[in-house]
């Protein structure tokens, strides 16, 4: 897979956003305002950043790479390779449950785009970097009536094009298939149990259940 962000990049790069954090907090502080009190916003506000401090890291390998941070333009362009990467900043919602989303009519309009999904703790303290190559359409949900044209991403598609960067992602479905398929294996089961195990495995061969390992810098 052709990806032109490497650890190390990511590393520097959330780096420098938790010192802007750092400051954004205290300043917050100032006027008795907590910034995790709407992690939603806190995220609003760090994403322009997000996009500014990977395009600096890119840059020391493509030099022309850019993002401007305008509204309806590219998060960052790498002309050198004819790229145009997305940039998005999630967080656990409330019920503890990551969603990893991107706006469907925009991506339906380019037809491909790569991704940078950085996965924060609310604290902002641990961290994961994602790089996704050539995403389409096939890889997100139709979007849900009411969710102003955000699509969710169908891990079991995506996936397979994800390198980790920072942290890690594990499929607990693989387990859990291995587990069913050990039951099988096993002399003396009952047929109760190998019936269970036979619905288990069917069930985890189409279904993808994911865990993100996240990293503190």
């Amino acid at each position: 897979m052709n990806c032109y962000i490497t650890r190390e990049m990511s590393e520097s790069a959330l780096q420098n956003m938790q010192g802007f954090y750092c400051k954004l907090s205290s300043l917050y502080n100032q006027y008795d305002i907590v910034v995790e009190g709407d992690i939603g916003r806190r995220n609003m506000l760090m994403s322009s950043l997000q996009e500014k401090m990977f395009a600096e890291q890119i840059r020391k390998v493509y030099k022309t790479a850019y993002s401007n941070g305008k509204t309806g333009e590219p998060d960052i362009v790498i002309p050198e390779i004819d790229s145009e990467l997305e940039c998005k900043l999630t967080s656990k919602n409330k019920s503890g449950s990551w969603q990893l989303q991107t706006d469907y009519g925009t991506l339906a309009k380019k037809g491909k785009l790569d991704y940078l999904y950085v996965l924060a703790s609310r604290d902002f303290s641990e961290f994961a970097v994602l790089f996704f190559k050539g995403l389409t359409c096939e890889d997100f949900k139709f979007p849900a009536p009411g969710s102003r044209g955000k699509a969710r991403m169908k891990f079991s598609h995506a996936l397979k094009k994800c390198t980790p960067l920072y942290g890690d992602v594990l499929d607990k479905s693989l387990k859990y298939m291995a587990d069913a398929e050990m039951t099988l294996r096993t002399t003396g089961a009952t047929k109760a149990e190998l019936d269970k195990a036979q619905k288990r495995l069917k069930h985890w061969k189409d279904t993808t259940s994911i865990s993100f390992i996240l990293e503190t810098t």
